[in-house]
């Protein structure tokens, strides 16, 4: 890896991983939420810091260079995370639909005692 390219990977991975632990401490994400992104700038800060290790692992699982070895972990990582977050989102919409039928049932029975007065 030519020296320039591997500055600008330990500078975009540092700020990385100094984005996303900012993030916790300033509240605006939670730790839970947070983790793959922090493993994730964890991985990319030793990957640029020690870029020999990860082009070993890429031959030794029969890929050819470190950049295709990363572009298939980063596309194999995102799908896992945008899976994750659909069901998440299923879930939450499961939930709303629940609570707003139990918020018209609750609605209902007020409406009803109003008129029994």
């Amino acid at each position: 890896m030519p020296i320039q390219l591997r500055i600008l990977a330990i500078i975009l991975a540092a700020f990385f991983f100094v984005y996303t632990i900012r993030l916790v401490r300033k509240d605006r994400a939670e730790i839970r939420h947070m983790l793959k992104w922090f493993v994730l700038a964890l991985i990319l800060l030793v990957g640029s810091l020690i870029p020999d290790f990860g082009t070993s692992i890429a031959h030794l699982l029969g890929i050819g260079t470190l950049t295709s070895l990363a572009l298939y972990f980063l596309v194999g990582a995102l799908l896992l995370i945008c899976l994750k977050y659909q069901i998440s989102l299923i879930s939450a919409e499961k939930e709303i639909k629940n609570l707003v039928q139990e918020v018209s049932l609750l609605k209902k029975k007020l409406s009803d005692k109003d008129k029994e007065k």
